[in-house]
């Protein structure tokens, strides 16, 4: 999400997306939505509905115009305003809905569930979908995890997952989208399958998140997961160097403790190559900032031959490559010319740890133990049991 410039209007556009949806959709049991950005500051874009909708002016709800038919045309930013196939001037935002369960809208050929916001800043516009979180978790959870799992491993997935996303929404309220579809991988439409184990996971699972209770708020959190922890787990902020409220300590995890030995790794690369790829003129050492319980690495310091630099470990391991540093759960040792990297499990180690539900599953634990053993001092919150389905 970005909050880069002050825009009054779209922060009014935010506030009035539910009044928009549930006047012109057959939605009648909508849970929240949250606002992925599509596209940033772009000239065009292909925008098609197929079959009817109504565009909205969002400011207040009312109607711009709308068709029985569908439309396919460019979307940008004039003069004056926005056009897309008609010009709508003196209009710089545009909220448009599909009328009927029938209807879709696609933004450059991918279809997408829920309404599309269009505003204009700056001769440019940006795209944002407007789409309830269970169709979301079906998308970005889809690409994530293509082969089956035990049943009760993906409930905990999906619950962790929908927990995540109405974290960032709450944590986002005056924000103008809440997560950019180009960081979290999201498609939309696209890659959802109807009858598969994620999709049925996500229905199984409905309005189900964790929160965590703290000065008497119910709070969602950053609730990830790792696919091996090596043993233990870290918590969020230790690693991320940031909050996102989740919890605060990280826990044993015996069934990945006895697979240890069994998930080691080792990557060398030459010191030459290592500073060629981050930029430095030479690489003498490199040492660790580590977790004091988990010993999982948080950031990496570069010691050149006249300074030193530290670096965030998700960003080194970008660099270096995912699949060269497979975890955080690292050792380093720096040769006269190389640098060797020896480490465990798979992941950042953070949350629920994937290879460890496996087994607890097999043992015949549900979703709800597996959760409570990753996320300590957290409760599981049916937001369909609530008055307005929220959180505080």
């Amino acid at each position: 999400m970005k909050k880069a410039f002050s825009f009054l209007i779209f922060f009014i556009t935010l506030t009035s997306y539910s009044f928009a949806v549930e006047n012109y959709t057959t939605q009648t049991d909508r849970p929240e939505n949250i606002q992925v950005l599509l596209a940033k500051n772009v000239d065009e874009a292909l925008f098609e509905s197929k079959g009817s909708y109504v565009v909205l002016n969002p400011l207040d709800g009312s109607r711009i115009t709308s068709s029985l038919t569908g439309k396919r045309f460019m979307l940008k930013a004039t003069s004056t305003g926005i056009k897309w196939g008609e010009e709508y001037p003196g209009i710089h935002q545009i909220y448009v809905v599909p009328k009927s369960k029938n209807s879709s809208l696609l933004v450059n050929g991918i279809q997408y569930e829920g309404a599309i916001c269009v505003f204009k800043m700056k001769n440019k516009i940006h795209i944002i979908n407007d789409v309830n979180i269970e169709s979301y978790l079906k998308s970005t959870l889809t690409p994530q995890f293509p082969y089956p799992m035990e049943n009760e491993v993906m409930a905990a997935i999906t619950i962790a997952a929908r927990t995540t996303a109405y974290s960032h929404v709450k944590r986002n309220k005056e924000a103008f989208w809440h997560v950019s579809a180009d960081e979290i991988g999201y498609q939309g439409r696209a890659v959802i399958q109807l009858d598969s184990h994620v999709s049925n996971a996500v229905d199984r699972t409905r309005h189900i998140i964790l929160v965590l209770s703290d000065k008497g708020e119910n709070r969602p959190f950053a609730a990830t997961w790792t696919e091996n922890s090596a043993g233990k787990t870290a918590a969020f902020h230790t690693i991320f160097r940031k909050d996102w409220w989740a919890p605060k300590a990280g826990v044993e995890a015996p069934h990945a403790a006895i697979n240890r030995a069994e998930s080691k790794w080792s990557y060398k690369i030459s010191k030459k190559e290592l500073a060629s790829l981050l930029n430095v003129q030479s690489i003498s050492a490199v040492d660790l900032y580590t977790d004091t319980f988990s010993k999982k690495t948080y950031a990496v310091k570069l010691i050149t031959n006249s300074d030193t630099q530290d670096i965030d470990f998700e960003t080194f391991q970008k660099i270096v490559g995912k699949e060269n540093l497979l975890s955080n759960d690292v050792t380093v040792i720096a040769g006269n010319s190389d640098i060797i990297f020896t480490g465990y499990g798979k992941g950042f180690g953070v949350g629920l740890c994937l290879h460890s539900a496996n087994l607890m599953a097999q043992n015949g634990d549900n979703a709800a133990k597996i959760l409570s053993k990753f996320f300590p001092d957290t409760y599981l919150l049916n937001l369909s049991a609530m008055p307005h389905k929220g959180v505080k």
